[in-house]
């Protein structure tokens, strides 16, 4: 359903975002600096907390985040929140303290306008870069796979994998895999090649290794869908 925004929130944009340089979404702005971002990951899902009532809101999330929002009304409670992210045609309704949250998958980097309630403010979607992180394309997989094969790592869900996947990899779904990363210790000081459908939970999956450690980790740019449309082969 597309979002039509109220004259009200027009207003309230204008006022909040002005002063802040408004324009079209940028997804360098970040580029060369240090990431501060927001709320943790847990369980395959970025966890952020929002105070209601406080100060506008201003978060930073990674391209290929899954996010899921958590209130924190402290004693004004309501038991529904509107959630508006106009730019990604987002509109939905957030409850008060519920474990059962819808989560939204930040596909596209770029800086959004949000709206939980009555609070406003932005939300900044921007790219993994670290030391030992890189993106590789499909090509340039499949040339290492075939001259020195690095440790394949497949992020999806068990169905999708039983749909096909790539030579060699083992299969850790992105939601256990910050409590079965033991299982692949062995390669902390070795090549990493991550993979999942299109490159975002990949991206995810990614940080989570770095943030244990991991050497030298490669994601797949564009997943399995781009290998595969590049006439590269699965098995079943």
């Amino acid at each position: 359903m597309k979002i039509k925004l109220s004259g009200i929130f027009l207003i309230m944009s204008i006022m909040i975002f002005g002063c802040r340089g408004g324009g079209a979404p940028q997804g360098n702005d970040f580029k060369g600096i240090q990431i501060n971002t927001s709320g943790k990951v847990e369980g395959g899902y970025r966890h952020i907390p929002i105070n209601v009532g406080g100060e506008p809101i201003d978060l930073t999330v990674y391209r290929g985040d899954y996010v899921k929002f958590f209130i924190n009304d402290d004693g004004n409670a309501r038991s529904e929140y509107e959630f508006l992210i106009p730019e990604l045609n987002i509109q939905t309704i957030l409850r008060d303290n519920s474990s059962e949250q819808p989560y939204f998958k930040m596909k596209k980097t770029g800086k959004y306008r949000l709206k939980i309630g009555e609070q406003m403010g932005v939300i900044h979607v921007v790219e993994l870069e670290q030391v030992n992180y890189s993106e590789i394309s499909a090509e340039e997989a499949w040339k290492m796979i075939n001259k020195n094969p690095p440790f394949i790592l497949d992020v999806r869900t068990k169905r999708e994998f039983s749909n096909g996947y790539i030579r060699g990899a083992k299969l850790i779904p992105l939601q256990e895999l910050q409590q079965r990363s033991n299982e692949i210790e062995m390669y902390q000081n070795q090549a990493i090649l991550i993979y999942c459908a299109t490159g975002n939970r990949s991206t995810t999956a990614s940080k989570i290794l770095l943030d244990r450690g991991f050497k030298n980790i490669m994601n797949l740019r564009m997943g399995i869908m781009g290998w595969g449309s590049q006439g590269y082969g699965v098995e079943f």
